[in-house]
């Protein structure tokens, strides 16, 4: 079992980025399973999740790197016993450490054949988020296995290349994809920089 984590702040496109990869994976024969965890008691990315016709078991009242580390570790539990995924998804809160929840995968007690993260950061909003919150966006770019700079579409070249030269500076060791989750471009070289497919 593939465990592959979405990470990135709220508005990120995290959940745009969750439908296509798991509509492309399931159209590839894969079986996926999705995990996401809401802060609040109504949780609104399930349910859009659920009208792409995934299925997707919600996480909520807290983050699942704090205070719901116990029920992401028994939720990948049941999930690789009742459903036997080929892939889960987990797409975190926007406040969530990859590290955190890497760690909390790695003592779930469930067989991990890989473990992934990508850390998607809003080209439209880089600037802002990293003027604003430098050290929490550092940290939660730590120790990803790959950085999607997304919604391209909606920045120029310049401006990507900088955003690109601030992501370097705080993490230079993953592979960087420009992407679009909304329109798919750059959707196949971040698969192949996750290696999911």
């Amino acid at each position: 079992m593939i465990i592959c984590q979405l990470a990135g702040f709220l508005g990120s496109g995290k959940t745009t980025l969750l439908v296509r990869l798991g509509k492309e994976l399931g159209g590839a024969g894969k079986r996926v399973a999705v995990i996401v965890n809401e802060v609040g008691e109504v949780g609104v990315d399930g349910a859009v999740i659920d009208a792409y016709g995934l299925r997707s078991v919600e996480l909520t009242e807290g983050c699942i790197c704090c205070s719901l580390s116990g029920s992401l570790q028994n939720t990948l539990r049941i999930i690789s016993k009742e459903f036997k995924p080929d892939i889960v998804l987990i797409e975190p809160t926007g406040l969530a450490l990859p590290s955190k929840i890497n760690a909390i995968v790695r003592t779930s007690m469930v067989e991990v054949e890989r473990n992934v993260s990508v850390a998607l950061v809003d080209a439209f909003r880089a600037e802002k988020l990293f003027k604003d919150t430098k050290a929490f966006f550092s940290r939660q770019i730590a120790g990803v296995d790959a950085i999607a700079i997304n919604k391209v579409d909606l920045v120029t070249p310049e401006q990507l290349k900088e955003i690109e030269g601030m992501v370097k500076e705080l993490n230079p060791k993953p592979p960087i994809v420009h992407l679009s989750a909304k329109t798919g471009q750059g959707f196949g070289e971040l698969v192949k920089a996750l290696g999911v497919m």
